[in-house]
């Protein structure tokens, strides 16, 4: 019961006064605000295997489109529009459907798809990457191109639940730290609160990474013990 109270009452609202703080401190209340808010809950509920985290998705990627559209990342705002909306509206509805005990039913990858998936990554990577730099106005092209590919593999893979989403969520982090230092260097409109998120993310992933491997565990278990 306690927690149950700690998951679902306590670490909510730390996360949701930590992000006013933030926002605070950034003097970015409405964009900044909102974005960290949305994005914390989303990738907090899917750590725990909850399908309502793509609500919080949905409105995470609204807000950075508008972000990113201000500091000249077309890549970023093109993959949100395409690709990451739709993706999250495919995620609520597949989620929903293949539950267990309230929570997504968990898989993991064999080695022969790993190295299709990390391949694959690479090869978009390059080939956005040279679409984007033919744009006189696009920012970091390459970063931007990487980040989104790898992004996009993640959405796909959690959409579809599987565990190594949360891998490839971890390396774009990396990438998505540098495209913020960057531009936070560089004194852009909203890169602290980017750069904030994109450190929180980390730390959040790296919950998800451990909550999920403890999710499928207990469902295999749960599974083995009904043969």
């Amino acid at each position: 019961m306690k927690k149950n109270i700690i998951k679902n009452i306590v670490l909510p609202i730390g996360i949701i006064i930590f992000c006013l703080i933030c926002s605070i401190i950034s003097n970015d209340y409405i964009l900044g605000g909102i974005t960290l808010i949305a994005g914390f809950l989303n990738a907090y509920y899917m750590a725990l295997g909850k399908w309502y985290n793509y609500i919080f998705g949905i409105i995470f990627n609204i807000t950075y489109l508008v972000a990113c559209y201000i500091n000249g990342l077309y890549g970023l705002g093109i993959f949100t529009v395409c690709i990451y909306l739709p993706l999250q509206i495919y995620g609520l509805i597949n989620w929903k459907k293949n539950q267990q005990n309230n929570n997504v039913v968990a898989k993991s990858f064999n080695a022969k798809k790993s190295f299709i998936l990390c391949f694959s990554i690479l090869l978009g990577s390059f080939a956005v990457g040279f679409l984007l730099d033919l744009i006189p106005t696009q920012k970091l092209s390459y970063l931007d191109a990487c980040s989104q590919i790898i992004n996009v593999s993640g959405v796909v893979l959690g959409s579809k639940a599987y565990r190594e989403a949360w891998y490839v969520w971890i390396a774009n982090n990396i990438i998505d730290l540098t495209i913020w230092i960057i531009n936070s260097i560089n004194n852009t409109p909203h890169s602290t609160m980017m750069l904030i998120t994109s450190i929180m993310y980390l730390v959040m992933n790296i919950f998800g990474i451990v909550s999920w491997i403890v999710l499928e565990k207990t469902q295999k278990l749960a599974k083995s013990s009904k043969l």
